[in-house]
């Protein structure tokens, strides 16, 4: 089972400098930072207009998809900045062009860009992102991360919309329904479609091959959350297996010995007790305690520190 992403929570100094003068024109508002600044990154002009080829530049430099969300000690990310400024310089033309720039980052800002302008276009965008066999590197705040160039612009629109219109919305009904069937979708995207919805019975069979199968924990976590009697035996023997991987991190086990304790299956007990005494990161986690009675399991049973 492939591991989860997961973000690392950072808090650093970003330098700043200043850009060589070029023939082009500088607007002097826009920033480059070398925090995430690569040599190796694609700078990609060849098909786009003089107007734009300055801001383009100067998003690939820094090559990192940010937002304009600010963590502890951080400067203006600049990436924010220049995504406005290609906003105010592109027509919807040009940003559906952008779309295809071998530089992924302006990429995803092209489509970003394109959300209020073109919703139409944004499901087929988001299904080819998601299909690339890549990463790009993203900022948000102090979230930082190498993602899928699909998953940024899943969570722009995914956040905003207000809470009461996404179970209603048809475009977000789509991108929920293409990373549900979409062999490619990463655990983290899976994690937010099964996070906030309940789908229709159509949709049971993939996710099944999702939970059984392909060892999702979100696909799982999902069946157990809404159709725990109709797969009770396979959720809990998925669960054991889950637990016994000395592969999987201490949180991901935590969610699987969780959702094992849900059931309040006494049959448990001895592999509960077992694993309890083998790993000691929940012997005095007081979530996990409060559900051991339920499980015919006693204070003077299981260890403590």
């Amino acid at each position: 089972m492939s591991v989860s992403k997961i973000f690392i929570i950072i808090i650093s100094t970003v330098f700043l400098f200043s850009c060589k003068k070029e023939k082009e024109p500088v607007y002097s508002d826009l920033l480059i930072d070398t925090w995430y600044s690569s040599k190796d990154a694609i700078v990609d002009t060849l098909r786009v207009p003089q107007h734009l080829r300055n801001i383009v530049k100067r998003i690939s430099s820094i090559n990192t998809y940010q937002t304009d969300v600010l963590g502890n000690g951080m400067e203006k990310p600049g990436n924010a900045e220049n995504f406005k400024k290609l906003v105010q310089l592109a027509s919807e033309d040009e940003l559906l062009s952008l779309i295809n720039n071998r530089n992924k980052t302006v990429a995803v800002y092209a489509s970003v860009g394109l959300l209020e302008r073109r919703p139409e276009k944004i499901d087929k965008i988001f299904s080819n992102f998601l299909n690339l066999k890549t990463t790009i590197h993203t900022e948000n705040g102090c979230l930082v991360g190498d993602l899928n160039p699909a998953e940024p612009l899943y969570q722009k629109y995914l956040y905003s919309l207000p809470g009461k219109n996404r179970q209603s919305d048809q475009l977000l009904k789509k991108l929920d329904s293409i990373i549900v069937f979409n062999v490619n979708s990463p655990e983290s995207l899976l994690q937010e479609v099964f996070r906030y919805k309940i789908y229709p019975k159509s949709y049971r069979k993939r996710i099944e091959t999702l939970a059984f199968k392909d060892h999702k924990i979100s696909a799982a976590t999902y069946l157990s959350r809404w159709h725990k009697g109709d797969y009770s035996e396979l959720l809990q023997k998925e669960f054991i297996s889950m637990i016994k991987n000395d592969t999987l991190i201490g949180v991901q086990k935590k969610i699987y010995l969780k959702e094992l304790l849900s059931f309040r299956n006494a049959r448990n007990k001895e592999f509960i007790l077992n694993y309890l005494k083998k790993d000691t990161l929940f012997r005095n986690d007081f979530e996990t305690i409060n559900q051991l009675e339920l499980n015919d399991i006693f204070y003077d049973e299981y260890p403590v520190r």
